[in-house]
This record gives C-alpha cells, structure tokens and sequence, in this order.
C-alpha cells in the first residue's frame, strides 16, 4: 500500500475495521483509528478489532478536530453515494481534513465517471477534477484507473520535494542516472 511502510492508519469511513483486519493479517501492528458516522458499524468493529489495538471512533471529520495524526488516510467507499449535498464539495472537505491529520499521504477510491453502468443513487466522480483537488495540495499526486473499468483511486503524498537538478521525487531518485556516475 501506497509503496512504503507505515506506522499508522487513519480510516475514515472505516465501517467494521476491516481493513485493521487486513492490514493486522499482514504482519503490520501500527497506530489505527477508524471512524465512522454508524454506532452499529463502529461496536462491531470494537468487538473485532479491539482486542488487537484498533480504537474506533464516531465522528465527522471535517466538523470534529481530533488529537490523532497519522502517517496516511485511507477512505474506501466513502464518496461513492450520491449525497442531498454537493459530492464534490464533501470530497474537498474530506480531503482537506484529512491532509491536516495525516503527515504522509491521502488516499481513496471513486466510481468514474466514465462508467458504462449507471445507478442513480451513486455518484461518479468526474476524473479530473478529482486529480485537481489533489494537486491543490501536492505536486506529488497519483491517479490509478488501470484495476477497475469504472473504478478509480487516487493518492496525494506530503513529500512532493525534488530538486531542478534532478526533478523526479524521492522515491525515484535510485532510477536516475547521473553523468559519470
């Protein structure tokens, strides 16, 4: 996930924790906060996931601060459902709040609007605008459109640094050849 390790998780949208699950299968024993707006959702959770270190919590970020930063912020699903408000201004809201919670990246999933399939009771994102409410927060943004036809996941990482000298960001720095070297 997102290509490094890391040390905490905050799941926004988390449901029962089961990516705490997922990620706990893996070997990884991180920090966890999930959140979510479902009681039911949040106990079950609990009672799964708990007993292992996973603290779940009831909230909306972009109205509640919380004393929890995480290196990244997954949301999976959470922008899916056509919303009585604006879908993308709730994207941008959510996306703002957990930039301010998170110290290494965002993440989270859409339906595309370039679905064939359509229900009306989902939203499908349009692509670019997306990518550009990333971009208003890093130079270092990742669209993925390539595992799903009508799915997309995007990635904005805090580390956009490079250098004009060689203007690739950190992680690809072992790729660049360098004269004389």
């Amino acid at each position: 996930m997102l290509g490094q390790s890391f040390e905490s998780v905050l799941d926004v949208g988390c449901g029962f924790g089961d990516l705490f699950g997922y990620l706990w299968g893996l070997g990884w024993r991180g920090r966890y906060l999930g959140i979510d707006l479902v009681p039911e959702l949040l106990e079950e959770g609990r009672r799964r996931y708990g007993p292992l270190g996973a603290r779940f919590e009831r909230l909306d970020l972009t109205a509640t601060d919380i004393d929890f930063h995480a290196d990244v912020a997954v949301a999976i699903g959470v922008f899916n459902h056509r919303l009585r408000q604006d879908n993308l201004a709730f994207f941008r809201q959510m996306l703002a709040a957990m930039w301010r919670h998170t110290t290494v990246a965002v993440t989270a999933d859409f339906l595309s609007a370039t679905a064939d399939r359509r229900r009306d009771d989902l939203f499908y994102a349009p692509v670019g605008e997306v990518v550009q409410a990333g971009l208003a927060l890093s130079k270092r943004v990742m669209l993925h459109h390539g595992y799903m036809p009508f799915e997309f996941n995007l990635t904005v990482w805090h580390d956009d640094s490079f250098t004009v000298e060689v203007p690739v960001f950190k992680p690809y720095l072992k790729y660049v050849v360098r004269d004389g070297s």
